[in-house]
């Protein structure tokens, strides 16, 4: 390491040019930084959704899920298979090995589901495998005056969302509540049976009619010609005139009208609107798209201004500003912090200058190492430098400390420069190293919190790590130059710090004693303190869900749906709001499809909005909504983890499922900070049951599947054909008018085709039964299983999920029935658990860095006792300040197994210095005492004062948060008291110890002799 200073003091002009390139490529490579919130990662899941309008649960367990999970089970890196089958939609998720590419598993179950052999009519389903990048940056309304016609329809699918797209940087633009032109031919039951035609014969009357047909080669005046075959009808009277039976046309039975059909209803503000989903490219500028797209909105509201307009509803892209901003505000307040701190201590302006010095330079030199990592500047990367940017100043702290001190009692030279380097270059890089060395292990958290953990861990490894090459050549080199007059000074030894010493050196089992009551005390109060979940909330956004039994019709729920949008619309803390109701297609290919029973809506809040007031507003509306459930929560800015629990129930014999479900769920409702416990087995829909009489069908000439495709027919649409308007080919979809249908007996009363009777009644054939039904099937690798759920609203995580264990503990299960518990809780305890392993692996790599540094075993475990009071006020701060333990609080604990040690390394390189002169073991401690408190009390204080904006600031919603600067400022604050008193006692105790096993074997070998 001493080279490198030798090099920068004889080779001024290069150092002086490498600071000034650093810094320039440092400017230049932070302006060139992708600004996103999230770094780009792959969520180790594909999501098969398959849409079937229609079906019922059991059909698409049956005919879709089950089959297309077994065939999908066996592609490589598959853990689980999970699925849910509900009215017309099939999800499964597939959970892939943490180390499996995922395009390539997306594109092999897209391969598969592609060849998947899927009943009539049902469409080919959507494969979505999702990442953080993919997270809308920007969500716009289309509005206008009146109903959207198929010409606007037509501009904005060929116009607009083009434009939108072509803007550099946006990968994809959904459009949400789009309608669709088709033809709707309406049967009019009475009609029907009127004039004696069943609907088959008025779907083959569509058949061949309107053809453009090849008819192969015709020679005709001597030549060879393809020949066509086409038969139009240019209008819908044409076609109202089609006869589908003698003496009986169409118009007389059925209505043919030209529409605009919905999917899904879309609202904006209660009005009746579209949607669009702006996603960006991997890696690609948030803010500078969102600039973008609102510039491209301008070109395009000047364009088609008379026909809609496009508005930002929420622009995720701002929400990265303000928080990428917010971060780089309390990096620079916490530098400015660690300088006053630094001129304070020292009382010497130039000293003051070439300490600080390395903050600049080291984050200059950490964005180009970012840069060329290709990593992003978002929360996270800043979040490590508001961390650092305490400790970057620690090693210039010591060096700049070092040799201040030895100018003051001596002549400036190089050698003396070089010399007082010498003194803490090993405690330097030792502590820096070990610093490090605690993300080395950071491979042992799974999931997405390793993956989010990694550009944290290498912003703070590339800052530290040019923290002390700035520390070992700029900071030497420039205290030569600027330190050319230091006035002569002999410190005063600190007597009363010394005193406190010896008093404690000289009793040490009280001090160890009461160290060890400190430590104990600081477990036990760790083990009753609350923990919860990280908080990822944007205040600015609310999710609302309303919740009808499956069984609702659609019509009750848009009622409900607009009546409650128009209780958001009226509060003085809304801005805006999007619900929309209904499945969608869209929605299918996110991942994200509901039933026709959920509405989704989203109320955007005024800055500075009770959020919190107004989500309890929400809820307390439960009563005026039932039988709906009514959920309302912030929106999660990191699409993590939820405040939702969830127990799957699995048994051998499927009939003990339900009373497994009835019971926990009961025992449930009775836990303090549990919600909205429900169970999927209480949802039951109701079905009808079409019983086909074989010996009266078989008379007809039907058979139940003949049946089954007429009435299928009956209550849903139908594609029967195509009609050309306009030169555009449309859909014709056929549906009966069921107005009239009111009860059971009027359904039996519906004609149905027979190829012996003609047209007959169903009841001829058939009856019909109520019957109740499941309303979705939930399957776990193979597996049916049901699930209780419910809503965590206590901040005490920990306690809730012990309640819930120990219900699960006490309930009395039958033979074959397990209960696994999932969701927040599980999420958590899985964090928890790897987080205290990385832990563990941390200490063991600092000692062994710290061993094979001091080249001996008894000092570096001399070091390590400064751990334990790390912990003692990381836990004492957590409980002043009511925070409870999270994942960014442990992280914090994490970060001080490096950070604490620098002082205890600090303290006993220069004991272990002083005993190489020849200075016994007491008087080494004391000469350290005396020349390192200082040092060691102006890098703690400017750490922990780097740290307070990050304390005070804005929670960022991510792994740097309040709580981990908490932990960190309490920790090292308690942690550097208890070092500078408690590692000296324990050294004296090891070397006493070492000194007696010594004289032992020297009485030995002299009795041997």
């Amino acid at each position: 390491m001493l080279k490198l200073t030798w090099f920068s003091l004889k080779n001024r002009s290069a150092i002086v040019i490498m600071c000034l390139l650093i810094s320039a490529l440092g400017v230049y490579a932070g302006q060139r930084l992708p600004m996103e919130f999230l770094p780009s990662i792959d969520n180790p899941m594909v999501t098969v959704t398959t849409l079937a309008d229609g079906m019922d649960s059991e059909t698409m367990t049956d005919t879709i899920t089950a089959p297309m999970e077994q065939d999908l089970r066996n592609i490589k890196g598959v853990d689980t298979v999970t699925s849910v089958s509900g009215q017309g939609i099939s999800r499964i998720d597939l959970t892939f090995d943490m180390d499996s590419d995922m395009k390539e598993a997306a594109t092999e179950v897209e391969r598969k589901t592609n060849n998947f052999p899927l009943p009539e009519g049902v469409n080919k389903p959507y494969v979505i495998q999702l990442n953080t990048s993919m997270i809308p940056i920007m969500d716009l309304t289309l509005n206008k005056d009146g109903a959207f016609t198929t010409e606007d329809y037509k501009r904005i699918e060929e116009e607009v969302i083009p434009q939108l797209e072509s803007v550099e940087g946006v990968s994809d633009v959904a459009l949400y509540g789009k309608a669709t032109r088709e033809i709707t031919l309406q049967l009019d039951s009475s009609k029907l049976l009127e004039k004696k035609v069943a609907a088959p014969q008025i779907m083959a009357a569509f058949q061949g009619k309107d053809v453009s047909l090849p008819a192969g080669d015709v020679t005709l005046e001597n030549k060879t010609n393809t020949l066509r075959v086409v038969g139009e009808m240019k209008d819908l009277e044409a076609w109202k005139n089609v006869a589908v039976a003698p003496g009986v046309l169409l118009k007389d039975v059925a209505e043919l009208k030209d529409e605009q059909s919905l999917e899904s209803f879309t609202h904006v503000d209660g009005k009746d609107a579209m949607y669009l989903s702006v996603t960006k490219e991997a890696s690609a500028n948030a803010v500078q798209i969102g600039d973008d797209v609102r510039e491209k909105m301008k070109e395009i509201n000047k364009q088609y201004g008379d026909s809609f307009k496009l508005n930002v509803f929420y622009a995720t892209s701002d929400s990265v500003y303000d928080s990428v901003m917010s971060m780089a505000k309390e990096v620079a307040l916490g530098a400015l912090f660690a300088s006053v701190v630094i001129l304070l201590f020292l009382r010497h302006f130039k000293s003051t200058v070439i300490a600080v010095i390395s903050i600049p330079l080291s984050i200059c030199l950490t964005l180009f190492l970012l840069h060329q990592s290709g990593i992003t500047l978002n929360v996270l990367t800043l979040g490590g430098l508001a961390v650092a940017v305490g400790r970057l100043v620690d090693d210039s702290i010591v060096v700049i400390e070092n040799i201040f001190r030895r100018l003051q009692t001596g002549e400036r030279s190089k050698e003396l420069i070089v010399d007082s380097v010498r003194e803490v270059a090993k405690a330097i890089t030792s502590s820096t190293i070990t610093t490090i060395a605690v993300f080395l292990p950071v491979g042992l958290v799974e999931g997405a919190l390793g993956v989010f953990f990694l550009p944290f861990a290498l912003t703070m490894v590339y800052s530290l790590l040019a923290s002390l090459l700035v520390a070992l050549t700029v900071v030497p080199l420039m205290s030569y130059k600027m330190l050319k007059n230091v006035k002569e000074h002999t410190a005063k030894p600190p007597r009363r710090y010394l005193n406190i010493l010896n008093w404690s050196l000289n009793h040490k089992w009280i001090v160890s004693g009461i160290c060890i009551m400190l430590f104990a005390g600081s477990i036990a109060l760790y083990v009753v303190m609350p923990a919860g979940s990280m908080a990822s909330a944007d205040e600015s956004m609310v999710n609302v869900s309303l919740e009808y039994p499956e069984d609702t019709s659609l019509d009750t729920v848009k009622s409900g749906t607009y009546k409650l949008e128009e209780y958001i619309n009226n509060s003085d803390d809304v801005t805006a709001s999007y619900s929309q109701v209904g499945v969608s297609s869209e929605m299918a290919q996110w991942g994200a499809a509901q039933g026709n029973n959920i509405a989704r809506l989203v109320a955007k809040m005024k800055k500075g909005a009770d959020t919190e007031k107004f989500v309890e507003e929400i809820k307390a509306l439960q009563k005026d909504y039932a039988p709906a459930t009514i959920s309302a929560g912030m929106a999660s800015m990191m699409g993590g983890s939820s405040d939702a629990i969830s127990l799957n129930i699995t048994a051998e014999k499927q009939e003990d499922l339900a009373p497994m479900a009835e019971k926990l769920t009961a025992d449930l409702k009775d836990v303090k900070g549990l919600e909205n416990v429900q169970s999927n087995n209480e949802d039951l829909k109701n079905e009808w049951i079409l019983n086909i009489d074989q010996v009266k069908a078989q008379a007809a000439g039907l058979t139940p599947a003949e049946v089954a495709q007429q009435v299928r027919g009956l209550t849903g649409k139908s594609p029967v054909g195509q009609i050309t308007i306009d030169g555009i080919k449309l859909p014709v979809m056929m549906s009966y008018d069921l107005s009239d249908v009111k009860n059971r007996d009027d359904l039996l009363k519906t004609t149905i085709l027979s190829p012996i009777n003609g047209p007959l009644a169903l009841k001829d054939v058939a009856d019909l039964e109520l019957q109740p039904a499941k309303s979705q099937i939930f399957r776990k690798d193979g597996k049916e299983y049901l699930q209780v759920t419910a809503t965590i609203t206590d901040q005490n995580v920990k306690k809730v999920n012990a309640d819930v264990a120990t219900i699960l503990k006490g309930i009395e299960k039958p033979a074959g029935v397990s209960v696994a518990l999932g969701g927040v809780g599980e999420e958590m305890n899985e964090q928890f658990m790897d987080l205290f392993l990385t832990m563990g692996a941390a200490i063991l790599i600092v000692y062994l860095i710290m061993v094979i540094t001091f080249g001996q075993a008894r000092a570096p475990f001399a070091i390590l006792f400064s751990l334990p009071f790390a912990a003692v006020g990381a836990v004492l701060a957590l409980v002043i300040t009511r925070i409870p333990v999270d994942i960014s609080s442990l992280i914090g604990a994490l970060m001080l197994i490096g950070i604490v040690v620098t002082n205890a390394i600090v303290f006993i390189d220069r004991v272990q210095q002083q005993r190489e002169k020849g200075l016994s073991v007491r008087e080494s401690i004391l000469e350290a005492g005396s020349t390192r408190l200082r040092p060691i009390l102006m890098t703690a204080v400017a750490t922990i004062c780097a740290m307070l904006p990050l304390m005070f600031g804005e929670e960022s919603g991510s792994l740097v948060s309040k709580s981990l600067a908490i932990v960190v400022i309490g920790g090292l604050s308690v942690s550097t008291l208890l070092t500078l008193v408690v590692v000296p006692v324990i050294y004296e105790m090891l070397a006493n110890i070492g000194n007696l096993f010594r004289r032992k074997k020297r009485k030995q070998a002299e009795k041997a002799a």
